[in-house]
């Protein structure tokens, strides 16, 4: 059985081999969104690389650590140690990542697809890592160990032993993906987030990539768009003091200064607003629940801007929150990240 498959082939494939984000990013395939080229490393490869290399137990035992969040942060240490200490070798992922540049080394992003993420019961979001402008085949196959070990990170392990699900047996699963040179990206929510709203499509955007949005490090610009009518309901527009992006000068990620007048000018046009609500509403159509969906804004294959999607998964703050009054939701990715990592409802 082929343990590295192409993304719009992981459509047929149990979620428990390919991870929540490759089913999501299939799924979007399917329905013909334009999502960017790649690969995804399944689990039978991550359990395969732990049978062979005699690491099963020893990971397990450690990720079952009892204490305190700097026990598990030991414990975490001792795993990236271990997995920095052996190498991935795999002409399969070599040939997979030559498909994606037609034969050419280009820069990709590199993400889990753990088996336990993006249930509709809860989010993993931010616990596991993404490496980004990853570029040649050595540099892949280390970064693809490096995102197994974050499996163990100790937020992950926390979250895992608050959910009670056990370490034993977990897997990952990786997603390869062409990095899109984005001049825009963000993330939208087919609910309101601050009120549960389930007729409003919510928006939030930067320029450049969408890391700074994740990670709150900066105020995104914000979109209210009627999920009916797709009339512009809320627009606030944030200064945004830098951007970062891709420089294909050197290969990497830049954080770019950027000056007043063009930090707080949009970051969208409106009908780009209009194109991502509308894209949300399919989404959520196809689904059959409110969803959580990543984006970025960069060429096309013809070199147009277009919106490209990176995600889709199941919003689980504010619509799995029963009603009730003088309930306050998260107000940005990183408060949504942040409250499904510590179990709160807001």
């Amino acid at each position: 059985m082929a343990h590295v498959l192409d993304l719009a082939a992981a459509a047929s494939e149990p979620v428990d081999r390919v991870g929540g984000k490759a089913a999501g990013l299939a799924r979007l395939l399917s329905l013909g969104h334009a999502v960017p080229p790649g690969f995804v490393v399944t689990t039978d490869a991550h359990r395969s690389w732990m049978r062979d290399h005699g690491v099963e137990a020893q990971v397990a035992e450690l990720a079952e650590v009892d204490g305190d969040f700097n026990a598990q942060a030991a414990a975490s240490e001792a795993i990236d140690a271990l997995f920095a200490r052996i190498e991935l070798e795999d002409d399969d992922i070599d040939r997979a990542y030559g498909l994606v540049g037609d034969g050419a080394d280009v820069p990709v992003a590199i993400r889990s697809s753990a088996t336990a993420e993006d249930l509709s019961g809860a989010s993993f979001a931010g616990q596991q890592e993404t490496y980004l402008s990853v570029i040649g085949r050595e540099a892949v196959r280390r970064d693809i160990v490096r995102c197994w070990a974050s499996l163990y990170s100790p937020q992950a392990i926390q979250y895992r032993r608050r959910l009670a699900i056990p370490s034993e047996g977990i897997a990952m699963a990786v997603v390869v993906q062409r990095l899109v040179p984005a001049e825009a990206a963000g993330v939208l929510f087919t609910i309101d987030p601050l009120t549960g709203d389930p007729s409003q499509i919510t928006i939030e955007a930067t320029f450049g990539l969408g890391v700074p949005i994740v990670g709150g490090d900066i105020t995104p610009d914000r979109y209210g768009v009627d999920k009916v009518t797709f009339e512009m309901r809320a627009r606030s527009i944030a200064p945004k003091p830098f951007a970062d992006r891709f420089d294909p000068a050197t290969g990497d990620i830049r954080r770019t200064e950027l000056d007043a007048a063009a930090g707080s000018s949009p970051c969208l046009s409106d009908d780009e607003v209009v194109a991502l609500a509308t894209l949300g509403k399919r989404v959520e159509q196809a689904f059959g629940r409110p969803m959580d969906v990543e984006w970025a804004i960069g060429p096309g294959p013809d070199g147009a801007r277009q919106v490209h999607l990176l995600q889709a998964r199941p919003e689980t703050v504010r619509s799995n929150q029963a009603p009730g009054p003088g309930a306050d939701a998260p107000r940005s990715a990183m408060d949504r990240i942040v409250s499904a990592m510590l179990g709160t409802r807001h």
